[in-house]
């Protein structure tokens, strides 16, 4: 079965990349050699040991290259494997390198290594964005009542974003208040963020969490959010954007030529990328930006009744529209008709997010890849029982208490019980009544109106 579904019992079906191309290895290290780039050497030691060096020069004759150390040499026994750390275009990278012997004077000799991978400190890859990109962030507790506040975009990723806070009101009088580390409660949720004037792209607009609040060097507030519920379009303008700004985003290896092949032009990415640093680093945006009551785009008008007063019954139908369209629902199935009337179904009734997989291979790699609300599970996948992919999604994917509704001809009770050991949470009888059905269903499991008893 794994056979057919293309994963080998002895590798993950994420496996990483790798970089194996012998001429672009020696091409990375003769460049760093060149630059002088600071590379890091990690020692497996008791405690662990990183130091300094650069790269000398590189034999591919002997399939060696020295590394430089400024102030103290390892003392590493032939044949020992350590780590070797270095930045190119705008990424970090690693390879693990063999001791051979001493060289020069405080150089030693290591074997070229045979593969590279990507070694990035963020899990999430992360854009700065520059001061003159005047890119800002509007974030509201609520558009009724709570606080709402505002700042200068300092850094951005898929997965969230850090914002300096400049700007804070009460949404219910408008009273301002003065940006302090005590506005906001970790862990809050935020139900609106607006992402404004990032270059070439329209509003994003989403929902949030609060990640921390607090001072940063030179008197600033940063506000750092994890983005929830980001629509199909501003899903794919943000991951446009991420494309454009960071190399490295999209896990493709730089290409370099070897030493004397030429002058390759430097990476237009990585140019722009250190621009934008430069920028966030040196110049800031003035005290008091203009615009402030326009970047809240209208979301402050005072309702005629509070709606957090009123019953579910009474929920005003935007603000449930509203609550629909932020969550991300994953429908796998393998017929594409059968998934695009689903689909389609889901966004009349304001369920706007969707993203779609045929089977179990695209369905890991969106779950871990990015955050999913709710899963729908067609009773046959490929070779595979709905069951049978519910239990490897919960299993090798991200999806933490996400629940999953399963769709089958005839849930009799020993498809349900099945279904539920396999961490199913709703068996749907097919054909589904969207409206009469699965709409309220849907609500009350992710939470967008309240339950009536238990489950």
């Amino acid at each position: 079965m794994l056979k057919r579904l293309g994963i080998r019992k002895d590798e993950p079906p994420d496996r990483e990349a790798v970089q194996a191309d012998a001429q672009q290895i020696l091409a990375y290290l003769e460049e760093l050699s060149r630059l002088g780039s600071l590379v890091h050497l990690l020692l497996r030691s008791e405690p662990a040991t990183c130091l300094g060096a650069r790269v000398g020069p590189v034999n591919e004759e002997d399939g060696s290259f020295s590394l430089s150390f400024p102030h103290q040499v390892p003392r590493l026994k032939p044949g020992e494997v350590v780590a070797l750390h270095f930045p190119l275009a705008g990424m970090r990278f690693e390879a693990e390198i063999t001791f051979l012997d001493r060289g020069r004077y405080m150089e030693s000799r290591f074997r070229l290594p045979k593969k590279v991978r990507f070694a990035d400190r963020r899990i999430s890859h992360r854009a700065r964005i520059g001061a003159r990109e005047k890119a800002s962030v509007a974030v509201f507790e609520s558009l009724f009542e709570g606080m709402a506040a505002s700042g200068r975009l300092v850094n951005l990723s898929m997965e969230g974003l850090c914002l300096r806070l400049e700007r804070a009101i009460q949404v219910q009088d408008g009273r301002r208040l003065a940006p302090h580390p005590d506005l906001f409660t970790v862990c809050n949720e935020l139900q609106v963020v607006r992402i404004l004037n990032l270059p070439h792209l329209p509003t994003i607009e989403c929902s949030g969490e609060i990640h921390h609040c607090a001072p940063v060097a030179g008197g600033a507030i940063h506000l750092g959010l994890r983005l929830t519920g980001l629509g199909s379009v501003d899903f794919q303008n943000l991951e446009r954007f991420m494309m454009r700004r960071l190399p490295s985003f999209g896990h493709s290896f730089p290409s370099r030529r070897r030493h004397g092949a030429g002058q390759e032009p430097e990476d237009e990415d990585s140019v722009a990328l250190g621009e934008a640093e430069e920028e966030g680093l040196d110049l800031e945006l003035p005290d008091d930006p203009e615009g402030f009551e326009e970047m809240l785009g209208g979301l402050l008008e005072a309702p005629e009744t509070n709606p957090l007063e009123a019953t579910d019954e009474q929920l005003p139908d935007r603000l449930l529209r509203f609550r629909r369209r932020t969550k991300r629902l994953l429908v796998i199935m393998p017929d594409d008709l059968d998934r695009s009337i689903f689909v389609c179904t889901l966004h009349i009734g304001g369920y706007s997010c969707s993203t779609e997989a045929r089977n179990l291979i695209q369905a890991l790699e969106l779950t871990k890849r990015v955050h999913i609300d709710a899963i729908f599970l067609d009773e046959q996948i490929g070779p595979l029982a709905g069951t049978e992919v519910a239990v490897r999604l919960r299993k090798m994917g991200r999806l933490g208490d996400a629940p999953i509704f399963l769709f089958h001809q005839a849930p009799d009770v020993r498809v349900v019980l099945s279904a539920k050991a396999a961490g199913v949470n709703h068996v749907l009888k097919v054909p589904v009544d969207f409206d009469g059905d699965l709409k309220d269903l849907l609500d009350r499991t992710l939470g967008l109106i309240k339950r009536e008893g238990p489950n």
